[in-house]
């Protein structure tokens, strides 16, 4: 049993690590890729069709899980002619907001906020998708809300002791990339 138990507390010992909480494998890739969007695609039938009955879609989501949608169609075609699937992505247009501490820019998938104060700390909930971004100052305001009628559902700032709290809120799950910049910081979606 000594023995026993003196095995047990080498392996311990070898195989343990100061930090259990420090992860082990650590990403070499830090750069994100921005996606390119499908635009277009033709798709010609065989000369014996006549009738399309569906449509699958087999697509991979946020969560890298693939599925697939169906698209019940069952209408008379002619196969002389293809099949085209566009797809265009939303263009939004510039909107400007103002929350009193800063200003918020909105443009197709990106999001500037101008202001002086430090961005302390930023974090991403989801149910529902919101992102959370902390600034540095000792202000007392009135909690702030503001619907916004693109990819951002609306925005909510708050002030806290030391620091006020901007909370936007997404219309789904989105990778997002922070860049400091002199005038504020920039947030990219995708």
């Amino acid at each position: 049993m000594k023995y026993f138990v003196f095995i047990i507390l080498c392996f311990t010992f070898i195989f343990g690590r100061i930090n259990p909480f420090e992860p082990v494998i650590f990403p070499t890739n830090k750069n994100i890729v921005k996606p390119k969007y499908f635009t277009k695609a033709i798709v010609y039938l065989p000369s014996d069709a006549r009738i399309l009955k569906k449509i699958v879609f087999i697509y991979q989501s946020v969560s890298s899980d693939v599925k697939k949608k169906i698209v019940k169609i069952d209408k008379n075609i002619d196969f002389h002619s293809p099949i085209v699937i566009t797809h265009k992505p939303k263009n939004f247009g510039i909107k400007k907001f103002y929350f009193g501490r800063f200003v918020l820019y909105i443009k197709n998938k990106k999001a500037f906020i101008k202001t002086k104060d430090k961005l302390i700390r930023s974090f991403f909930l989801i149910a529902p998708f919101r992102l959370v971004l902390d600034f540095r100052a000792n202000n007392d305001f009135p909690t702030i809300r503001k619907k916004i009628n693109t990819f951002i559902k609306k925005v909510v700032v708050g002030s806290h002791s030391g620091f006020y709290r901007v909370v936007i809120y997404l219309d789904s799950n989105y990778k997002y990339k922070i860049t400091k910049m002199d005038e504020g910081i920039e947030i990219e979606f995708f």
